[in-house]
């Protein structure tokens, strides 16, 4: 019985999915949408993968170099995208090629289609499009209006407006499962160990981040003004601002002199600093702490698992940070110095005492450990 369920349930997606494909075909032979992908702030035809920087000559090369694309062409252009994923549409010039008809939005164009062509378009099924009408300066949502920096961060929120797959753990909605999968990494933490270096990251997001920033040296924060590209966000904020004098968007804290790149930093600096919102307790002692990965950080001291051992003196740790800040003692690591009287020790614990006792009128965080 539930394999059957399953199966009609697969046929029913297979057949919405199949609807919504036909609709898209017919919007994209008969009016003058503009479909792209995008990468890198490169918009690219979907058609020939002709590569541009401003939307207006992708706009201009689609309606001179494609303008009687047929649907056979169509149809292989998106059999390349995968399963769920919408065809990126500029909607700016949203006009009827039978007729010559500029219609206001896509509503009113699959209407006009069916009633005035006699188009078989589907008018209850969405169309497997996602609408966007951007410039090369300008990326105001479509659907509300809201205005971002730059295309990515337009591209993200769509999520908002187009919710087909929902997170179980926060019930944020998300356009494409992909999406929901990138997504659903943001809740895992713990420890992730770089197999290139010692460095450990708190999720897998962060690993990534460090391994292409690190490693790979990646540069994938690409000016949406010119060819440039760079290793991270804000040595291309930096560019923006100093190569095409443009000024980009700031969030200022009502509280303090701090600003930020994003509302969302600023909402965790208000939450955490101002607020002090500390909404996940420990179930065992009286401590609260900001996010998850904090608390699952403080259930170690719980009784957690102590995987970590060392193979000279049989002890044993939650965490391979304390396990290799341990095996300095083996090492005779003194890497914390007394700066007053050249005392060294091996852990900062060591010297912070070290000096309450010895130099009682010096302050601690005036010692610094020792340059390996």
């Amino acid at each position: 019985m539930d394999t059957r369920i399953k199966n009609d349930r697969k046929l029913k997606d297979l057949d919405a999915i199949k609807a919504r494909k036909k609709n898209a075909t017919i919007l994209l032979e008969h009016s003058r949408l503009c479909p792209f992908r995008w990468m890198k702030n490169l918009y690219i035809c979907f058609y020939c993968d002709q590569q541009f920087i401003d939307p207006t000559i992708l706009r201009h090369h689609i309606f001179v170099d494609h303008n009687f694309v047929t649907s056979t062409v169509i149809k292989y252009a998106m059999s390349k995208l995968k399963r769920h994923e919408l065809v990126k549409v500029d909607i700016t010039d949203i006009c009827c090629k039978l007729c010559d008809e500029l219609t206001p939005d896509l509503n009113y164009l699959k209407r006009h289609l069916a009633d005035v062509h006699n188009k078989t378009i589907d008018l209850n099924t969405t169309d497997e499009v996602l609408p966007f009408k951007v410039t090369k300066d300008s990326f105001n949502c479509a659907l509300c209006d809201e205005k971002f920096d730059e295309f990515k961060t337009l591209n993200h929120h769509m999520n908002v407006h187009f919710q087909n797959f929902i997170c179980e753990q926060c019930g944020t909605g998300f356009i494409t499962p992909e999406r929901l999968r990138t997504h659903a990494f943001s809740h895992e933490s713990g420890s992730f160990p770089c197999e290139l270096c010692d460095k450990i990251s708190k999720s897998i997001n962060a690993k990534n981040e460090h391994i292409a920033n690190v490693h790979k040296q990646v540069r994938r924060h690409r000016c949406p003004h010119c060819p440039e590209a760079f290793r991270n966000y804000f040595q291309r904020n930096k560019h923006i601002a100093t190569v095409h004098g443009i000024k980009l968007k700031e969030f200022k804290c009502n509280l303090c002199s701090k600003v930020f790149t994003s509302s969302g930093k600023l909402g965790v600096h208000v939450r955490t600093v101002h607020l002090k919102m500390k909404r996940h307790g420990c179930s065992l002692c009286e401590w609260k702490f900001y996010s998850k990965s904090e608390l699952k950080e403080h259930m170690i001291r719980h009784g957690g698992e102590r995987k970590f051992n060392c193979n000279i003196c049989k002890k044993s740790y939650a965490r391979k940070y304390t396990l290799r800040e341990h095996m300095r003692i083996h090492e005779n690591d003194r890497r914390f110095v007394c700066s007053y009287c050249g005392g060294s020790f091996v852990q900062k614990c060591s010297l912070n005492h070290h000096v309450k006792v010895n130099h009682p009128s010096v302050k601690i965080n005036e010692f610094h450990p020792m340059s390996t």
